[in-house]
């Protein structure tokens, strides 16, 4: 694990405005506490402070983010006024060490306690919910189709915005969402997609658009904002269900979560990492849902491909 590995990286434009975004978030909390004035930015040497004094209370996930986007603030405004103090700031930031964080296994306080995956029977409850003309908003019913269309496919939910779908070959092309730095097998993959799945991925493609031109109040968004507002809409379906049980905590990511679970059932992990747009097929192991959540057709496809072929060693 190396704490130092983003400052060899490259980053896109949209990845250095969420680092500057979350930066400047994180600045203004240091100065909240610091009790400064209005629109005062703490000093980098208490930016500093602060980073080594809460190590110990963050996952290592956690402070590698902040140390990015803090590391990231400073450089660029080095470069933009030339002055050594910034500088030297990004680089103290860059070398702290991470040996006090919290282990990875701890549990979360926030989105990390999102379950990992969907249960057949809460998927089809959700899907109900969401889809139902007289309970949902024009959000909702889109969410149900977002969440269909990904357990379909296994895009991530930023992937659909410029995902298109060949219906006569049943294959969907996707821009990786992380291409950059090796992570990724490339700028674009193609899902193959089952027939009974190509009726609600052309669904899903066309309300999207729909939505992005008009909007529910008749004005054009955009699509990080119909993302944003689908995946409340999700929550809000969940929070109807199942009140504010932690472990029914669902999101647009987990029917991706879903899809890799039940691909893992079925499929090589060779297989795995391409649908997912993984350079690395441990990757989907050590992030997503494991292979024991898989839907139960998915675990009986598996036993019954070992029965009628036992020579076969399982993939």
């Amino acid at each position: 694990m190396n704490p130092n590995r983003a400052s060899d990286q490259t980053r896109t434009p949209e990845t250095i405005k969420s680092y500057l975004l979350r930066a400047e978030s994180l600045l203004n909390r240091i100065a909240t506490e610091m009790t400064l004035p209005e629109d005062a930015y703490p000093p980098p040497d208490a930016v500093v402070d602060y980073l080594i004094r809460h190590s110990s209370s963050w996952k290592w996930s956690t402070f590698r983010q902040r140390q990015a986007n803090l590391a990231c603030r400073y450089e660029i405004e080095h470069e933009r006024t030339g002055d050594p103090v910034l500088k030297d700031a990004a680089e103290r930031i860059r070398k702290l060490p991470h040996t006090q964080c919290l282990p990875e296994t701890t549990p979360g306080r926030t989105s990390s306690r999102k379950r990992k995956g969907i249960p057949e029977k809460d998927f089809n409850l959700l899907i109900a919910n969401l889809a139902n003309p007289k309970l949902g908003s024009q959000y909702a019913r889109c969410s149900a189709l977002w969440l269909m269309a990904t357990m379909g496919t296994g895009l991530r939910p930023c992937e659909w915005e410029h995902a298109s779908l060949d219906p006569e070959r049943a294959e969907l092309t996707v821009v990786n969402a992380k291409a950059t730095n090796g992570r990724g097998n490339g700028a674009t993959r193609i899902i193959p997609v089952d027939p009974e799945d190509i009726p609600v991925v052309t669904a899903f493609l066309r309300t999207i658009r729909e939505m992005i031109a008009t909007g529910p109040s008749g004005t054009p968004i955009d699509y990080a904002l119909l993302q944003k507002s689908c995946g409340v809409a999700v929550n809000r379906a969940c929070k109807v269900l199942w009140g504010g049980n932690p472990l029914k905590r669902y999101a647009l990511y987990s029917a991706r979560h879903q899809y890799l679970a039940n691909l893992k059932a079925v499929a090589s992990k060779r297989e795995v990492a391409a649908r997912a747009g993984h350079s690395s097929e441990r990757t989907a192991r050590r992030h997503y849902a494991p292979k024991r959540s898989a839907w139960q057709r998915y675990k009986d496809a598996a036993k019954l491909v070992l029965q009628t072929s036992p020579s076969q060693p399982p993939k």
